[in-house]
């Protein structure tokens, strides 16, 4: 099988938007999404200072996007991160509650507790899972949020999706809730999540949407793995925050803005967690000047044709 090594200057794509935050998304192009590779089991996807992504379980890969009908922005704490082309497999995922047993999964290895974001095409009639340590490792399901933008004519009365699994320790899934068969209707999976919005077993499918899944993670648990059952999950990469997971979650909203072009859409918004962000300062991000004079990290300014971590309209990129 092609197995794809990628050097620390094309993985850290991922400079860190601002304080705290880091942003681990992929380089489709350094991976050769576009030609639809076989990628070894533990190909490294991405890394940060203080999580590196794993692909799991080789097999053929293609390039996939995570943005559906213009959302093109994750905002986190205030700061718009805009969304890059994902990665999706060709092998369904598989397992339930219990643990991952196969198909396409992603791993994340953390160095630090704080909060993961993971992006992703969220299907409204798939089953989304997130949990500690791996598979055949006996690995103890994460109560995640979900949140994703939903454009269905079915169902007009539900515009986004959101809900929040029973949390236990660690931020571990609560089995034992109160209200867990709002979630599993007395099952063992984690029901779609038209499912669970409608409250209803037998709902339909509705469609597809830009979303996120939110949890905590800990270093001492030191490894997670997220998946979708019923189908491949298809992601751009993860957001970690270094804040405490035993508080409040980071502020997270998915951004559609407003299109100039001969199609223009509404700007919306999507709130996974928290509350709806200041977007005053977002349009600058999408009209950024491109001429404006570029610096390295060491704040001196250089050529605009530089290679290598450069500094341009106050945000960092990377210029192979």
């Amino acid at each position: 099988m092609k197995k794809i090594l990628l050097s620390a200057a094309l993985v850290a794509f991922a400079a860190a938007a601002n304080a705290g935050v880091e942003v681990g998304f992929l380089d489709s192009e350094a991976l050769g999404l576009a030609n639809k590779p076989t990628l070894d089991d533990m190909t490294l996807l991405s890394e940060t200072e203080n999580v590196s992504m794993y692909f799991l379980n080789g097999q053929e890969v293609s390039a996939q996007n995570p943005d559906f009908q213009g959302f093109k922005y994750v905002v986190v704490n205030g700061e718009a991160i805009k969304l890059v082309q994902g990665i999706g497999g060709t092998s369904n995922g598989t397992g339930d509650i219990s643990g991952p047993t196969g198909g396409c999964i992603y791993r994340l290895d953390v160095k630090k507790d704080g909060w993961m974001i993971v992006l992703s095409k969220i299907s409204s009639n798939k089953n989304f899972y997130a949990f500690m340590g791996l598979p055949g490792e006996a690995p103890d399901a994460v109560a995640y949020t979900l949140g994703m933008d939903l454009q269905s004519s079915d169902y007009p009365e539900i515009p986004e999706i959101k809900y929040s699994l029973p949390a236990g320790e660690y931020g571990l899934l609560n089995a034992e809730a109160a209200d867990i068969d709002k979630y599993t209707f007395g099952g063992n999976t984690i029901a779609w999540p038209i499912k669970i919005a409608t409250e209803n077993n037998d709902a339909a499918s509705a469609g597809n949407g830009t979303g996120a899944m939110v949890f905590p993670v800990y270093a001492e648990g030191a490894t997670y793995c997220v998946l979708a059952t019923g189908s491949k999950m298809n992601t751009c990469g993860f957001v970690f925050v270094d804040s405490d997971p035993a508080g409040e979650a980071p502020n997270v909203a998915l951004y559609c803005p407003a299109s100039d072009g001969e199609t223009p859409r509404a700007e919306k918004v999507v709130v996974v967690t928290g509350t709806a962000p200041d977007l005053s300062g977002v349009s600058a991000v999408e009209a950024a000047n491109e001429d404006a004079p570029v610096y390295n990290l060491m704040g001196v300014r250089v050529n605009a044709d530089a290679k290598g971590l450069l500094i341009q309209n106050g945000k960092k990129f990377i210029r192979k």
